[in-house]
């Protein structure tokens, strides 16, 4: 028996194979249309929660972080809705053009693919931290109290649930067989997707943007060997819950601020 027949991370032969119908072009205007419609559904329901919470007891500031954490919740759900609903088209098998299929030996191939994350994408944030501790420190600021804070059960699950399944949805899924059929070919589409997935996390510093982008990279590749979008779903879920944990067992530093910009 092969090494390549005993686990999909290993050999030379990758498992993925984009089957969908979309045309790439196509695709990326509904991929911007998605994160349109799911931008304004998180205005909007921060806006509905604002309203409520102004009758209701808490600080100021957990007031906030609740507001930001529930619309951000929303943009999540309506972004996995509206990847369901349009993977369909053009004569599309959604979990087939979505890569969710089964993969023998699932839990010891997502094991692996974790330790792969965590050294190197783990790896790098621990030498941003002894390089440029301050780039980490301004990425966390407004995450940290989050954390420390009576919200942080609502981090947690927007982090670890919400956030893996709408972004490997969107950009690892929709988008990516869409462009991978096209010349770019499996790494053209997958440099596209994860500088679109690394913008959307605009704000961060070079460093936090650099971080995200080698991480995107990490989650292509074992897409690319396992073939199945669920391993990378949950080693994002995994790593997401691995930073909180880490995040959530330190101190707050001093100086980090604590309330709303």
């Amino acid at each position: 028996m092969s090494i390549a027949k005993i686990s999909p991370l290993a050999g030379d032969v990758a498992r993925y194979r984009p089957e969908t119908g979309w045309p790439p072009l196509r695709a990326c205007v509904m991929a911007a249309f998605i994160l349109a419609v799911s931008a304004v559904s998180g205005l909007s329901a921060f806006s509905i929660v604002a309203d409520w919470s102004s009758t209701a007891p808490g600080t100021a500031e957990e007031l906030f972080h609740q507001q930001l954490l529930v619309a951000q919740l929303l943009m999540q759900l309506a972004a996995i809705a509206l990847v369901w609903w349009a993977a369909e088209f053009h004569r599309s098998d959604r979990w087939k053009a979505l890569a969710l299929r089964p993969v023998p030996g699932f839990w010891a191939i997502v094991g692996k693919s974790s330790v792969l994350v965590l050294l190197v994408s783990g790896g790098f944030s621990a030498l941003a931290w002894l390089l440029r501790p301050q780039d980490i420190l301004t990425d966390l600021s407004d995450l940290w109290p989050i954390m420390k804070g009576e919200n942080w059960w609502l981090l947690l699950f927007v982090a670890v649930i919400g956030a893996p399944l709408s972004e490997e949805l969107l950009f690892r899924g929709f988008l990516q067989s869409a462009l991978a059929q096209s010349r770019l070919g499996f790494w053209g589409a997958a440099l596209i997707t994860n500088t679109a997935w690394a913008a959307l996390h605009a704000g961060y510093t070079v460093t936090g943007l650099v971080d995200v982008f080698i991480a995107g990279l990490l989650f292509s590749w074992v897409l690319w060997r396992s073939g199945s979008l669920w391993v990378p779903i949950v080693c994002h879920g995994l790593y997401n819950g691995l930073i909180f944990a880490v995040l959530w067992l330190l101190p707050l530093p001093e100086g980090l601020p604590t309330v709303p910009s």
